[in-house]
């Protein structure tokens, strides 16, 4: 019984160090490939959340502005934006549910190509949820 707890450890154990691996083979995304426009979707659970990101790269640093397509807000400066292999990340500070305060909200979204995937949260009323996103020019 013991030798099959162990097998099933190191098989488990092999299998997380080649994703890692694999995860490390990637090219780091480069800046310029997340100019444009991306099309995010929050997953709130009973709510779904559609933004506009707009990326650009001014004086070799990344910028993002986020729009709510419905008008709630527009063309908001991301701060902290950062780019580091895959991983794309930046803070909004917006108006945001269950009660339209304003709050500061963390994106952390690893790039694959012309997707996103992640999640997004705000530690002071401890919501984390997922996010999507595709490029869309």
């Amino acid at each position: 019984m013991e030798r099959k707890v162990l097998s099933a450890v190191m098989m488990i154990f092999l299998l997380l160090i080649s994703a890692f691996l694999a995860a490390q083979d990637r090219p780091a995304v480069k800046p310029e490939n997340l100019v444009g426009t991306w099309e995010l979707v929050v997953d709130a659970g009973q709510m779904v959340i559609n933004l506009n990101l707009a990326v650009a790269l001014e004086n070799g640093n990344l910028t993002a502005k986020i729009s709510e397509p419905y008008g709630s807000f527009s063309d908001v400066p991301a701060t902290e934006v950062k780019l580091e292999n895959n991983r794309f990340s930046f803070n909004l500070t917006v108006p945001s549910p269950p009660d339209g305060a304003t709050r500061t909200w963390t994106f952390d979204l690893e790039v694959s190509g012309e997707e996103m995937d992640g999640i997004v949260y705000n530690n002071e009323i401890q919501v984390s949820v997922p996010v999507r996103g595709k490029k869309s020019s």
